[in-house]
């Protein structure tokens, strides 16, 4: 197994936990602004507030980047594996807490 180094794997890190707070504080905003509303989950939120859209944005670019220049080549694995893994991440990072915190959110809306 090749030796990894560090001077690969700590940007990527940051990048991708920088981004992926952005998103998840996009979330967040936008969730606020849908007091006592659904929030729509297929579709862009209407209400969205404009810097929600904003820190969605360059989150999810952010956490892209840092996937991107994430060190893959220097595991020892099967070529099949890499992009596997860099899709992983991302989908952990973006879809897991978009989709959590949109059907925490429209539960409560419709119990209450």
């Amino acid at each position: 197994m090749s030796e990894m180094t560090w001077g690969g794997i700590v940007p990527s890190a940051a990048l991708i936990i920088a981004g992926g707070a952005l998103w998840w504080w996009s979330i967040a905003l936008t969730v606020r602004a849908y007091r006592g509303e659904r929030v729509p989950v297929w579709r862009n939120p209407p209400k969205a507030p404009g810097r929600a859209i904003a820190a969605r944005a360059f989150g999810a670019a952010t956490l892209t980047l840092g996937v991107g220049i994430a060190p893959w080549g220097q595991l020892d694995a099967p070529s099949w594996l890499t992009p596997l893994l860099a899709g992983s991440v991302a989908a952990v990072f973006l879809l897991v807490p978009y989709f959590a915190a949109v059907i925490i959110h429209n539960r409560g809306v419709e119990a209450s």
